[in-house]
């Protein structure tokens, strides 16, 4: 029979919550306790650490994990002003262009970023009283055992249910997308190159114990971290094929077809933050990144056609066709090799108690980037003022196992004078997983710098103050249509 794996601290997944919760409230709880504070503030910087062991440190479509420029407010219907909104149907490339020009591109850098967060409404509050339990069992004085145990093994029970951080970041490189049409083809070639990377923070709880010789509480329950970085190069190619199509007068149809090639590493890490000693925390998710970290490369197939009209274009895509595969480092595996005491062995061994005991982890484990069918549609409310929507009809999977199914919605206004800013107010919501909606907003300024927002509309609560669940931001340069 396996053994239980080496007893943890429950203080250790304060780390979880210091990242996640609302920064001012948890400045408020452990600003009066110097030690708690000194514990803090690495632990904080640990999500950080891991976004940026992945090479993207502050910058991030399912082949793309966000949404870049003004896409990310507007969201992927089909708009010739939105650069990036071609990135979303091969068969859009075909309208970025306008006639009598050769090339479109973005000038500059385009970067994204996204934050979400668990349903933990005052799970500071809990978590800092279990924490005074495990320093000092004569903080729970006023209840016996049993009572201290059933009641924060719900709380435990919540965090391993509820709590999570994920956060995902992306870099478009200068000048992709980037659009061309060239006199030896009749169509449009579309190149993307970009990088994005995904982590998420969550907990693995487990029962919390008195020992009765050592008269302490302690608990299995450790730190999961889940990490992706992925390389993508893409190329397009889109053309009219048709016009006045089902006797619209004016109406063309648009075809279009793109290869995505990918480089993808995986890691997943579970580990116990008591173990650091002296080491820092920065130093310690590296080292387990870099050991734990399997790189797969892989290639998708994506088919898009669009229906444009004088007033209106609806259009419909299929993204990786073939589904392609890649996989996670594994964990909790071959443990009685490693280096007999480690730190190594000792996370080790918790993944497999995890993994075999428990069964919340899969020590080997693939993600499949699964076919996604999307429909769009604008509509001109004028010539330079749309509204538009687009629907995932099939959930997927992201790198980290969060399922998405997107709904958006969004009007934007693209003034033909360069000294009026553009505009774009809009809607998001993620019908599957945690089903958060998201208010979007955005400017452009010089019909060059685009500036955009999200911040959810569903709220946790953090000692009676609200803070929403999640936000991001996108900053890009592109050329004007």
């Amino acid at each position: 029979m396996q053994e239980r794996p080496i007893t943890a601290s429950f203080e250790s997944t304060h780390f979880i919550w210091a990242t996640s919760l609302h920064s001012k409230a948890l400045k408020a709880r452990t600003q009066p306790n110097g030690r708690r504070l000194a514990l803090l503030t690495p632990l904080k910087r640990a999500a950080y650490a891991t976004i940026g062991t992945l090479g993207l440190c502050t910058l991030s479509h399912a082949s793309n994990l966000v949404d870049y420029g003004q896409s990310y407010s507007a969201g992927a219907a089909p708009n010739p002003y939105s650069l990036f909104s071609g990135a979303y149907n091969p068969a859009a490339g075909s309208l970025m262009i306008d006639s009598g020009e050769r090339f479109r591109m973005s000038w500059f850098v385009a970067v994204s970023n996204a934050t979400e967060f668990g349903q933990v409404d005052n799970f500071v509050d809990d978590i800092d009283e279990l924490i005074d339990i495990l320093e000092d069992p004569e903080n729970a004085q006023e209840e016996d055992v049993t009572q201290t145990t059933a009641r924060f093994n719900r709380v435990i029970e919540q965090a391993g249910q509820d709590g999570y951080l994920k956060t995902t970041t992306a870099a478009s490189l200068p000048a992709f997308p980037l659009y061309w049409n060239p006199s030896f083809v009749p169509g449009t070639l579309a190149f993307e190159m970009n990088f994005a990377s995904q982590v998420q923070l969550s907990l693995l709880a487990d029962t919390l114990i008195y020992d009765e010789q050592k008269e302490t509480f302690n608990t299995s329950t450790s730190a999961y971290i889940k990490s992706a970085l992925q390389k993508k190069i893409s190329i397009g190619y889109s053309q009219q094929t048709r016009t006045d199509v089902f006797g619209i007068e004016g109406s063309e149809l648009y075809l279009g077809a793109k290869i995505n090639i990918y480089d993808i590493e995986l890691s997943k890490q579970v580990f116990q933050l008591e173990l650091l000693g002296g080491k820092e925390i920065e130093d310690v998710i590296k080292d387990e990144y870099k050991n734990n970290r399997i790189q797969s490369t892989g290639i998708g197939l994506d088919f898009g056609a669009i229906l444009k009209a004088p007033k209106f274009m609806v259009g419909v895509s299929l993204e990786s066709l073939n589904g392609p595969s890649f996989n996670y480092g594994s964990v909790g595996i071959n443990c009685d090799q490693m280096v007999a005491g480690s730190d190594q062995q000792s996370n080790c061994t918790i993944a497999e108690y995890f993994a075999n005991s428990k069964g919340l982890i899969d020590p080997y484990e693939q993600h499949k980037k699964d076919p996604k069918l999307t429909a769009s549609g604008s509509y001109y409310i004028l010539e330079n003022w749309l509204v538009g929507a687009s629907l995932d009809l099939v959930s997927h999977d992201d790198p980290v196992a969060g399922e998405n199914q997107w709904f958006n919605a969004a009007t934007s206004y693209h003034p033909q004078k360069y000294w009026i800013p553009g505009a774009r107010v809009g809607f998001k919501q993620n019908l599957t997983d945690e089903k958060l909606t998201y208010a979007t907003f955005g400017l452009t300024f010089a019909a060059t710098f685009n500036l955009d927002f999200i911040v959810s509309l569903d709220d946790v609560v953090v000692e009676d103050e609200k803070a929403p669940r999640g936000f991001g931001f996108a900053l890009s340069f592109e050329e004007h249509f």
